[in-house]
Formats: C-alpha cells, sequence, structure tokens
C-alpha cells in the first residue's frame, strides 16, 4: 500500500512539472469589419516590399500607413501587424489564422494569399489587428501566397 503511495505522489509530481502547451485561436480585427472600410488590400499604404511590420504606437501608425481609410486605433488595447506582399496573379482573398502554437508556445499569425485567375501581377497590403503585445513578446508571422 505503501509503496503505490509514493508511486502515485511521484507521478503527481511528474505531471505537475511538465508544462503543457494548449494550442488556442485569438480573434483579429481588421479594418473592413471594425471601422467599416472597405478593401484596404489596394488602399492602404505602407513602404515595405514583401515584408511585414508590427506598429505599437498612434505616432508610428500615422507615420508610416497611409490611404483612403486612416481609422483611430487604440494602442493601449491592440497593436497593428501590417505588410505588403506582391504576387505573380491577382489576388482574390485573405485568411488569417492568430493564436498560441505548439510546442513553441509562440504567439503565430499565419497569413494565407489566395491568388485567383488573373494572370496580372499584383501588390496587396494585409493587415491585423492583435490583442497588446509586451515590448518582449515574441510573434512569428507566416505569409505564404497560394
Amino acid at each position: 500500500m505503501k509503496s503505490s503511495i509514493i508511486v502515485i505522489i511521484s507521478l503527481l509530481g511528474i505531471l505537475s512539472s511538465c508544462h503543457v502547451c494548449r494550442e488556442s485561436v485569438i480573434a483579429t480585427k481588421h479594418f473592413e469589419t471594425e471601422f467599416g472600410c472597405r478593401d484596404t488590400r489596394h488602399t492602404l499604404e505602407i513602404a515595405l516590399t514583401d515584408q511585414c511590420t508590427l506598429i505599437q504606437t498612434k505616432t508610428d501608425y500615422d507615420n508610416q500607413v497611409s490611404g483612403s481609410c486612416h481609422p483611430d486605433i487604440d494602442f493601449n488595447t491592440y497593436d497593428l501587424v501590417i505588410g505588403k506582399q506582391s504576387t505573380p496573379r491577382e489576388v482574390d482573398t485573405i485568411y488569417y489564422d492568430y493564436g498560441i502554437s505548439c510546442p513553441e508556445n509562440d504567439l503565430t499569425l499565419n497569413v494565407e494569399i489566395v491568388q485567383g485567375d488573373a494572370d496580372s501581377p499584383d501588390n496587396v497590403v494585409y493587415h491585423a489587428l492583435i490583442p497588446k503585445q509586451k515590448v518582449t513578446g515574441t510573434i512569428v508571422i507566416n505569409v505564404k501566397v497560394k
């Protein structure tokens, strides 16, 4: 009886010391859904080419992002991930998936840019408003053109 109690206590100690990562999805917001902007893929402007950036302040936002729709973002609540991507064909849709990945336990934003049938090259801006990050937080951003 004593040996089974010791084994159970030992197992509980081992299990409680293990860190279990739980993948989870975190909602993102966009200029279209939150502020009524129309199709920002071609109306937002940022001086980037095939890369993205994380904007955490209103000053950086006002200095780096322009366009016909420039909403007032609450940077106490949100950060803005924004990028520009060139594609060989016209872009049809952009999908976003943001959450915690396992086993790395990183915050990860996956951006899937889906091209349409038109053979004209395209240059699109993608963006996501994400819950405010700590300055030391790590966000992995994966952009995939399909």
